[in-house]
């Protein structure tokens, strides 16, 4: 008897703990996020929040030019397209559901003009060519050059037009 319940403990026990290694083993191999990918994701996440605020705010603060970029792709642009007008009222709102669905597409962009060459943007119009931005920082920190900004972007393929607008 003693021999029989020990070969059914062996045939129940091996393969649950065969199944447990082999969890835990997988579990061990799968794929970490990266530290750049992590760095993408909250920059993603920065220019969305950022997006659906009313700049300046006690957080942070605006370039008092504006930069004007058009995308080579129309696709882009068309993402961004929208008037003061409208981006107030949607930004007014506080809900993400208030921005239409083809504005995700441009937020990624611009997303990636942050990742890629450290440049904030916040969008204050866009036609179906151009869009205008302000370039933001956080409240009290020294602002980055707007010229350091714009040769940055200058030399992005991803962009047919980079401009200053409103010099003094």
């Amino acid at each position: 008897m003693a021999q029989i319940t020990c070969s059914v403990i062996h045939s129940r026990l091996v393969p649950a703990v065969s199944a447990a290694m082999t969890a835990l083993l997988l579990l061990g191999c799968s794929p970490q996020q990266s530290s750049e990918s992590s760095v993408a994701a909250g920059a993603e996440n920065r220019v969305a929040e950022l997006d659906l605020q009313i700049l300046p705010n006690q957080q942070w603060q605006l370039s008092r030019e504006s930069i004007q970029l058009s995308f080579c792709r129309n696709r882009t642009n068309e993402a961004l397209l929208a008037d003061s007008a409208e981006l107030r009222l949607w930004r007014l709102s506080g809900e993400i559901t208030a921005f239409p669905d083809y504005r995700a597409e441009g937020l990624e962009a611009l997303q990636r003009l942050f990742a890629e060459h450290d440049v904030m943007l916040w969008q204050e119009s866009g036609t179906v060519s151009s869009q205008l931005y302000r370039l933001v920082s956080p409240e009290g920190a020294k602002q980055r050059s707007l010229f350091a900004a714009i040769a940055s972007l200058n030399r992005d393929s991803r962009l047919c037009y980079v401009a200053v607008k409103g010099i003094a």
